[in-house]
C-alpha cells in the first residue's frame, strides 16, 4: 500500500510537470510569432555571458502588458545531484519580502485600522524611550533611525530589550538607513492589529486569493517543492561552496517564490486587486526627507530610479546563497524578474540589460584598451570628504581595481573619456580634472541614478599601501 501511495503522488508530480512544459512552451511559440528572434538571442546572450551551464544559475522572467515573453532557467539546480535549473524552481527572495510586509501595512491602512503617521508605541507595547517619535511611515522608509543590531528573527521583547538604552542613529525621518529590524517591526503591528501571525495574514489576504501557490513563507524544515539550495562563490578559485540553506523568519525577508508567482503579484498589484492605485502610487513614490532631499525609496520599493531615459521601481534581495532582483517599467507594462540561487554575479545587472533590450535601448557599455600608462595615471589614493576610510585604485596585470580599505578588490573597466564601469555591479566612476587637467577626483554614480554622484571621492596626495 505504501508504495501504491508512492506511484500516486510520482505521478501527480510528473503530470504537473508535464503541463507546466506544455504551458510554457506555449506560450513561448505565441511569443516567437510576434517578437523578433534577435531579442531572444539577446536575451540569452546576456545570460550566457555571466553564468556557466556548469555553475549554480536561475531564472529569468521577462513579461509586457502581463504576457510573458521569455521564462528562461540556466545553470544548475543542485551542484550534488547534477540537476539543471527549471522555470518553475522557487528561491528565497530575500528583502523582496519587505514589499509584501508594505502592502499587508497598506491593506489595514485602506480598512482604517491604523493610520502611517501613527506612532508605532501605539501597537508595540514598552518601546525604548529613544522610539517615541517614530512612525510606521518611518519603518516603511526606512527613516526611523533604528539600525540593525538584532537578527530580524528576534522576538519582540528581546528587541525592546537590546534597544532600550540606545539613541537612535538619526532623528525619524532624516535619514534613510536600511533597516531590517524596522520591516521586523511592521510584522509585529501586522500581528497586533491583525490578531493572527503574520504568516497566517499574508497566506490569507495575499498569496491564496491571488492563487500563489508557489510562494511560501521560509521554513528550514518544511519540504517545499521546487526549492533550490543555494551557494556562495569560493573567495578562492572558481567554485562555489554550499550555503547550508538557513532562513530567518521575519517580515523583512523570508519568503520564497518563483518568477511566475511574481509576476502574478505584479499583475494584481498595478490591477487594484489587493490596495487601491492612489495607495500605490503612494508605495511607489519616494519619500522626502526632513530636508527635502529625496530617500529613493517608497513603501517596500526602491524609487525615482531609470533605465535608458525609462522610469522604473525595483526591489533586490540577499540571502544566504541567493541573490534576486525584479524591475517594473509602468510607462511601458514591462515587468522583469531575476532569481538565482548564487552569490556571484548580481542579478540587477541582468534584470537591467533584460529591460534595456525589452524596450529597445540595450546598454553598451564596451571596454576599450589603455596602455598600462594611460591606466596608471589614474591610480592613487582618494577619500570622500567626511570620511576616514580611503579607497584606492591599483593597477594589477594590466587592469585597475578599485578597494575600500579593508574590503575586496573591484575591477574596474575604461568605456569612454575619463569613464568606468565596475563589473558586476550597477556603478559607473567618472573623473573630474581640475584647471590643469590633473585628476582631482573620482564621481560615482549608481546608473539607476546618473542625475547625481552618490560618492564623490577627492583624490589625495597619499602613498597607496605597499609604496
Amino acid at each position: 500500500m505504501k508504495n501504491c501511495f508512492k506511484l500516486v503522488r510520482k505521478i501527480s508530480y510528473v503530470m504537473k510537470r508535464i503541463i507546466f512544459f506544455c504551458l510554457f512552451s506555449s506560450t513561448l511559440s505565441a511569443f516567437s510569432q510576434s517578437t523578433p528572434t534577435t531579442i531572444i538571442t539577446s536575451f540569452d546572450h546576456i545570460i550566457d555571458s555571466l553564468y556557466k551551464p556548469s555553475e549554480p544559475g536561475g531564472v529569468a522572467l521577462v513579461a509586457r502588458h502581463n504576457q510573458v515573453l521569455y521564462n528562461h532557467a540556466f545553470g544548475m539546480a543542485n551542484m550534488e545531484l547534477h540537476v539543471k535549473m527549471q522555470p518553475d524552481m522557487v528561491f528565497e527572495i530575500g528583502s523582496m519580502t519587505k514589499q509584501f510586509t508594505a502592502v499587508c501595512i497598506l491593506q489595514l491602512m485602506e480598512q482604517g485600522k491604523l493610520k502611517l503617521d501613527d506612532p508605532i508605541n501605539k501597537y508595540l507595547t514598552d518601546c525604548p524611550a529613544a522610539w517615541q517619535p517614530i512612525t510606521i511611515e518611518h519603518l516603511l522608509t526606512h527613516t526611523s533611525g533604528i539600525v540593525d543590531e538584532a537578527g530580524p528573527q528576534a522576538a519582540l521583547t528581546d528587541i525592546v530589550k537590546l534597544y532600550r538604552d540606545k539613541s537612535l542613529a538619526s532623528i525619524p525621518g532624516t535619514k534613510k538607513v536600511y533597516s531590517n529590524i524596522s520591516y521586523n517591526l511592521l510584522g509585529f503591528i501586522i500581528e497586533k492589529i491583525s490578531g493572527m501571525p503574520y504568516p497566517d495574514y499574508l497566506q490569507k489576504k495575499i498569496l491564496s486569493p491571488l492563487g500563489m501557490n508557489d510562494t511560501y513563507y521560509g521554513s528550514n524544515e518544511r519540504i517545499i517543492p521546487g526549492r533550490v539550495p543555494g551557494y556562495i562563490k569560493a573567495k578562492r578559485g572558481n567554485g562555489f561552496l554550499n550555503s547550508y540553506m538557513f532562513i530567518t523568519p521575519s517580515a523583512a525577508g523570508a519568503l520564497i517564490s518563483n518568477t511566475t508567482d511574481l509576476l502574478k503579484w505584479n499583475q494584481a498589484l498595478i490591477s487594484g486587486k489587493l490596495i487601491k492605485p492612489e495607495t500605490l502610487n503612494k508605495a511607489w513614490s519616494s519619500y522626502q526627507l526632513a530636508d527635502g532631499k529625496s530617500s529613493y525609496y517608497g513603501y517596500g520599493w526602491e524609487t525615482d530610479g531609470t533605465i535608458q531615459g525609462s522610469s522604473i521601481i525595483e526591489h533586490g534581495g540577499v540571502a544566504v546563497g541567493y541573490l534576486t532582483d525584479a524591475i517594473y517599467l509602468p510607462k511601458e507594462d514591462i515587468y522583469v524578474a531575476v532569481l538565482t540561487n548564487q552569490r556571484g554575479v548580481l542579478p540587477e545587472i541582468v534584470a537591467a540589460n533584460l529591460a534595456a533590450i525589452t524596450i529597445g535601448k540595450p546598454y553598451h557599455l564596451k571596454e576599450i584598451a589603455l596602455n598600462d600608462d594611460s591606466l596608471k595615471a589614474y591610480t592613487g589614493v582618494y577619500k570622500q570628504a567626511d570620511d576616514t576610510v580611503a579607497r584606492y585604485i591599483t593597477l594589477n596585470n594590466h587592469h585597475l581595481y578599485y578597494q575600500r580599505a579593508g574590503g575586496p578588490k573591484i575591477l574596474i573597466r575604461p568605456f569612454g573619456s575619463d569613464q568606468f564601469y565596475f563589473d558586476n555591479f550597477s556603478v559607473q566612476g567618472k573623473v573630474t580634472r581640475d584647471a590643469g587637467k590633473r585628476i582631482a577626483a573620482l564621481e560615482l554614480f549608481n546608473m539607476r541614478h546618473m542625475n547625481e554622484p552618490i560618492n564623490v571621492l577627492k583624490r589625495t596626495n597619499l602613498p597607496l599601501p605597499g609604496n
